[in-house]
């Protein structure tokens, strides 16, 4: 049944932006328990910060890749690299992404952990137990995908039903370029 069916946002007015993207990541872990084995809320997150870097940054290439071709395995620098940013999305932070991180340091690249409000913390105790948690930045995925929002909206109530959807449209976007899984995509209601 999930297979074809999408996930669903209700675009609720009285929500917080924060509050849409939490519903929307809890929706992924909803699916991702439901459905054993897959990973789902890791595949929602990387598409949604790369949908939100193509909309940020219209002039760059960004290269979007399939949830199941990590970069901790390749040889890429992250999920995203922009300029001289590597940029990781991950539900779990853990040792091996923080040293991914130290191996950016070496290679001149800034890293970026985006993660969930939870998942903060734990990133910073990993960084703070290598000793680079000055040299890298973490970022809840709720805030990190809010600002923009509010941002492409220029802080208008009625313009930000539109940038949600710009949102989602390009995300889906995403996952029919990326992923074979139809599950993945969004549908708001």
């Amino acid at each position: 049944y999930f297979q074809t069916e999408p996930l669903r946002v209700k675009l609720d007015a009285s929500m917080s932006l924060r509050g849409i993207v939490r519903e929307l990541i809890d929706a992924a872990f909803a699916r991702q328990q439901e459905c054993s084995g897959t990973m789902v809320a890791g595949a929602v997150m990387q598409h949604l910060v790369g949908a939100k870097l193509s909309i940020a940054l219209p002039h760059e290439k960004i290269q979007h890749h399939g949830f199941s071709f990590a970069d901790a395995s390749g040889q890429r620098a992250g999920d995203f690299v922009v300029h001289d940013t590597a940029i990781h999305v991950t539900t779990a932070p853990t040792d091996s992404l923080i040293r991914k991180c130290e191996e950016n340091l070496k290679k001149n690249l800034r890293p970026v952990i985006i993660t969930t409000k939870d998942g903060v913390g734990g990133a910073d105790a990993h960084a703070r137990n290598a000793e680079i948690i000055n040299r890298l930045d973490v970022m809840d995925i709720e805030q990190f995908i809010a600002a923009n929002v509010y941002e492409w909206s220029a802080f208008k109530h009625e313009a930000r039903p539109t940038a949600i959807t710009d949102l989602v449209q390009a995300y889906n976007n995403i996952v029919e370029l990326c992923e074979t899984d139809p599950s993945l995509k969004i549908a708001l209601g």
